[in-house]
């Protein structure tokens, strides 16, 4: 992981813009009834910090599957923001959307390989339904994984690695072209996948856009059926009642402070502020 150093203003602007796009997420799903959580590091700026990690340039909401399937229904795309996700574009290469904002840019390197852009954004993270049984919970988070890897190396050769690395994953692009494996045939794959595990009965869910290094990123359905409001910057957001649990088994303890050299980043190459 890396970290871009920016400057005081600068981050203040791209603060100031992720926090105009969270207001307009929170309020699209408070008129629609739909339930949203802040998640991951920013579920922790939100307790740890009262807003965003000082030094971070991101933000991140979660949902239950069945309240964004809600979501992407009722949301259509318009003159300010672009939902992405794997159906509005076939390039598109993560199983979380991003809500982007037009006509602006805050892109990292690898995604000058993509014919579309994307703008200052929110990650949308969905929590799908996993088996109670262990066994066939294992297969089902092993085959997001393959999902995860194959949605980038269909899309991208990356070229900012280690040799091995980056021989891989030149390797694992051109065997995907030869084997007439296309984006929008894995697309299909991984959207089928995706609602292939809904299960009432399940007591836990997963975030299947996990990376390998978070395993195991399982939940306690119950603990994303209760709402706190806690103040974020100058607003107050939904966070998971039980959000104490959900940030210990992330980052252990999470009042702490990490020393600066693990104080990450996206290490945007290109931002385009745009109108904003």
């Amino acid at each position: 992981m890396k970290i871009k150093k920016y400057d005081d203003e600068t981050l203040k602007h791209i603060h100031d813009v992720e926090l105009m796009i969270l207001k307009d997420l929170i309020s699209f799903c408070e008129d629609n009834d739909l339930t949203y959580f802040m998640y991951a590091g920013s579920l922790l700026g939100t307790i740890r910090h009262g807003g965003f990690i000082p030094w971070d340039d991101d933000l991140d909401v979660v949902m239950l599957r069945d309240d964004f399937e809600k979501f992407k229904k009722l949301y259509s795309s318009n003159e300010k923001y672009e939902l992405l996700t794997i159906e509005s574009e076939e390039d598109y290469c993560y199983l979380f959307a991003k809500l982007s904002l037009k006509n602006t840019r805050f892109e990292e390197k690898w995604a000058s390989n993509l014919d579309f852009t994307i703008g200052f954004n929110i990650d949308i993270f969905v929590l799908d339904d996993v088996s109670n049984n262990k066994f066939k919970r294992f297969f089902q988070i092993k085959k997001a994984f393959l999902y995860n890897r194959l949605l980038v190396t269909s899309r991208i050769r990356l070229d900012d690695l280690p040799f091995i690395s980056k021989f891989i994953s030149h390797s694992m692009y051109h065997l995907l072209n030869i084997l007439n494996i296309t984006p929008s045939k894995l697309n299909r794959k991984c959207l089928n996948f995706l609602n292939s595990y809904a299960d009432a009965n399940s007591e836990s869910v997963f975030d299947f856009s996990a990376n390998a290094n978070e395993y195991p990123l399982i939940y306690d359905k119950n603990d994303f059926k209760e709402i706190e409001k806690v103040k974020f910057e100058d607003i107050y957001v939904n966070v998971p009642k039980n959000y104490d649990k959900i940030l210990t088994e992330l980052y252990g303890d999470y009042m702490e402070l990490p020393p600066e050299e693990e104080r990450y980043n996206h290490h945007i190459d290109f931002i385009d502020f745009g109108q904003y």
